[in-house]
This record gives structure tokens, sequence and C-alpha cells, in this order.
């Protein structure tokens, strides 16, 4: 019986892709430095996945021998089109903005002031 369908499952995953993909699109539109508010209500809210240390570590790691500084390209994931963010770091977009909110999420746990000025939010 590998044949049967689950129906609940697949509902479930379709469901599970339209979330994302519309976070997605509210990322890519909503979420840059002319709106820091929105990134700061999606790290508060934590709706996006925060990921493991060990991963985000790795990231990190791969940055260095890129010779990529992190703040760089977390500021460019949200300043860049996706397309032209792609094609600039040959890396996938939402997997760097995954890692971004990982990121701003350690940052604002730990040092909230250097947080607040990488937004912008400090006055």
């Amino acid at each position: 019986m590998s044949n049967v369908i689950d129906f609940i499952a697949k509902k479930k995953e379709r469901e599970e892709r339209q979330r994302v993909q519309e976070l997605e699109h509210y990322v890519a539109t909503q979420c840059n430095f002319e709106h820091p508010r929105n990134i700061d209500a999606l790290v508060d809210e934590k709706i996006i996945e925060v990921k493991d240390h060990s991963l985000f570590l790795g990231f990190l790691s791969i940055l260095k021998d890129e010779q990529i500084d992190p703040l760089d390209i977390f500021q460019d994931v949200f300043t860049f089109e996706p397309a032209h963010f792609e094609v600039s770091y040959n890396m996938r977009w939402w997997s760097v903005v995954q890692l971004a909110f990982t990121f701003l999420t350690i940052l604002k746990e730990n040092e909230p002031h250097t947080y607040a000025d990488f937004l912008g939010l400090s006055e």
C-alpha cells in the first residue's frame, strides 16, 4: 500500500509552501532599511526560524573563506532585490535571509544597541 495518498499531509505541505512564499514576498518587498520596524517585528515574533548555531557558524566560516564581510552580506540581503543578490553573491537569497534573522536574533539578545544601530532604529 505504498501508493496510498495522504490528503491531509499533502494539504499541510501545500499550506506550508504557500506560507513560505508569502513570507518570502513580504521580506523581499517590505523588509528593508527604509522599513526597519518590519524586520524588527519579524525578529521579535520569531516568524522566521532561528537556525542552528553550528549551521550559522559554518556559514560565517564560508564567508571568511570567500572574504565576504558578514555585515555586508546581511545588509545586502535586505537591500538588493533577490535576483540581484543571488547573482552578486552566488548564494540563494532566501537561505541568507534565514541566516540573517539568526544573526539579528543573536545580536538583539546580546548587543541590543548594536542591533538598533545595524537596523537604523537608533535615534
